[in-house]
């Protein structure tokens, strides 16, 4: 065999090889992320129809279970909360729902402080490359330059995208360990966390900014646009903190939050503030400052839904 044709050879059964290692590594992740992999095949290949879907960050992800909204409000809701998600990425998500799933009646937008900040606009963007199929994800990850035409060639040189959090879970998978803990459970989207309580005395992280971006409040505009497109009735949320540490961490907390105010107010948007509950000074409901725990959650979705209750069958 000539030199040339030996190192062609050899390139592609390196290629054949390293995809196939590829492959069992997608196969083990998604193994250990069993709910994340039935909540985004879901959320983006499957078209069932929900009357309420809930789009937020990990504070929806953690907070609201469909199944306690859906006994009070008689609806067929989701979670489809994206942890680290800011509004471009909501965007995308809802776009990316609505390419095979038929409109929700309701979305329930749940807002941060971080919500506008303009910088990592896929805080996971690895997750979204089994779920090609779905034309925006594909769209959104190429222009984001996720996608190159080299990783669509060559699709295991998309390992280099995988940080090692990620690659931790692939040997979990292996060991057959799952991404939901002991005593824990999933159910439409929404997964509990745990039992933990908060430390009322741990030591707040030093005070620092979001900005508002004009980015961010375009994709809230294209959110918005969206919803009246596919007639569907948007409500915005801000979910409940433990007694407004999240706030006291960011100095320009009362900027963003009265732009949410204002934003909601001058479009007849229903904006629920959750963070002034009762129940946002009972230490015993919170995981940490910002996310409720298994039982806070069930106590935070049956006071939702009333909440929602009273707006979506007015």
């Amino acid at each position: 065999m000539r030199p040339l044709k030996r190192l062609i050879f050899a390139f592609v059964i390196a290629g054949i090889l390293c995809q196939l290692s590829f492959t069992l590594f997608i196969k083990e992740i998604k193994k250990y992320q069993q709910h994340n992999t039935e909540r985004l095949t879901e959320l983006l290949t499957r078209n069932t129809a929900y009357d309420v879907l809930f789009l937020g960050s990990s504070r929806t992800h953690f907070d609201i279970n469909p199944a306690v909204i859906d006994s009070v409000c008689n609806t067929r809701s989701y979670n489809a909360g994206v942890e680290g998600g800011g509004v471009y990425e909501f965007e995308m998500m809802l776009r990316a729902y609505l390419e095979n799933h038929p409109a929700p009646k309701w979305l329930v937008l749940d807002l941060d402080l971080h919500s506008f900040n303009a910088g990592q606009k896929m805080f996971n963007y690895p997750v979204y490359f089994p779920y090609l199929q779905n034309k925006v994800i594909k769209r959104y990850l190429s222009e984001n330059g996720h996608l190159t035409p080299l990783k669509k060639a060559a699709p295991f040189l998309r390992i280099m995208d995988y940080d090692d959090d990620a690659k931790g879970n692939f040997v979990k998978g292996m060991f057959g360990k799952s991404e939901i803990p002991p005593g824990d459970f999933q159910y439409k989207g929404y997964i509990s966390n745990t039992s933990v309580t908060v430390d009322p005395n741990e030591t707040l992280p030093a005070r620092s900014a979001y900005k508002i971006s004009d980015e961010g409040k375009a994709n809230l505009d294209s959110i918005v646009n969206i919803c009246r497109k596919y007639n569907c009735g948007i409500i915005f949320m801000y979910a409940p903190e433990y007694k407004k540490r999240l706030q006291e961490i960011v100095s320009n907390a009362d900027q963003i939050l009265n732009y949410m105010q204002g934003y909601a107010g001058g479009n007849n948007i229903p904006f629920l503030r959750d963070d002034n509950l009762d129940i946002c000074a009972d230490p015993m409901l919170f995981a940490n400052f910002g996310h409720l725990n298994k039982q806070g959650a069930q106590t935070y979705s049956v006071i939702l839904g009333a909440e929602l209750n009273a707006i979506i069958h007015k």
